[in-house]
């Protein structure tokens, strides 16, 4: 039998919020730090991310009259490819939109999937990744690389998974 640290029986779990993405358009990361492991020690934890395609101009889709489009979503599924591998399914994700006024838009209604991914080559992984299901187009507008954009406050909203 495996001897426990003293202390782990009163270990609090904790899990940060996720860092936004660290690209507004293409294939990004977004890091969390917890300590929901056996050791109870803080590790970091990523996810890959896309906000938004870099290659589509989402910006003739806003409807007349309007400002913004909150999500954008292509109309065939897609494989999504990392590093020369190739999803082992289609999926249809859904994107952030695009504001032609200083609003942007941002993910508040997400959760995070596991995606097989096949290499040609070789073996196949996986990875975990952002699954956007809803965005809103607000006045707060982060650089996406900015580290201390987790300083600011999220809007609350209850609908927000992990």
């Amino acid at each position: 039998m495996g001897e426990s640290e003293p202390w782990h029986g009163n270990c609090i779990a904790h899990t940060s919020p996720w860092s936004p993405c660290s690209t507004s358009c293409g294939l990004g990361i977004s890091t969390r730090v917890s300590n929901a492991n056996a050791r109870c020690w803080p590790e970091q934890e990523s996810r890959l991310c896309a906000l938004r395609p870099c290659d589509v101009d989402i910006r003739p889709l806003i409807k007349e009259g309007k400002k913004c489009l909150a999500v954008y979503q292509p109309e065939a599924p897609v494989n999504l490819t990392l590093a020369g591998c190739v999803s082992t399914r289609a999926y249809r994700p859904k994107y952030c939109g695009v504001c032609t006024d200083s609003r942007c838009c941002i993910p508040y209604k997400s959760k995070t999937i596991n995606v097989s991914f096949q290499c040609p080559d070789g073996p196949g992984f996986s990875r975990r990744v952002l699954w956007i299901n809803a965005c809103f187009c607000n006045l707060s507008c982060r650089n996406p690389n900015d580290i201390f954009a987790d300083l600011d406050l999220y809007p609350d909203f209850s609908e927000i998974a992990n």
